[in-house]
């Protein structure tokens, strides 16, 4: 009966390792399809044109907030490429916590 058990745990250790393999394989094919995705969504039309529509749209809170919260300052003088440059050194900055 003690070597039944035995036989029992390995054979079903093995297909317990098994399985933990083909999880692990699966992962990492879902990893790569994940990024492969998401490069070519972000090099579309589609998500390019709704970004700058956004940025565009968050530009002008953007100014519309921050000349009531300083008044002194006239936030219309700053243009996109401004913004854009202070958006990207944050966006560096935060990979970094990544």
């Amino acid at each position: 009966m003690r070597n039944l058990a035995n036989k029992l745990n390995k054979a079903y250790a093995g297909e317990v390792k098994q399985t933990l393999e083909e999880l692990e394989s699966l992962k990492l094919k879902l990893k790569k399809t994940k990024k492969y995705v998401v490069e070519k969504f972000t090099k579309s039309e589609e998500y390019n044109h709704d970004m700058v529509e956004c940025f565009n749209n968050g530009f002008e809170m953007f100014q519309d907030y921050a000349s009531v919260i300083s008044p002194d300052y006239n936030w219309r003088e700053i243009d996109v490429a401004g913004v854009w440059q202070v958006l990207n050194m944050g966006g560096e900055g935060m990979a970094h916590h990544i």
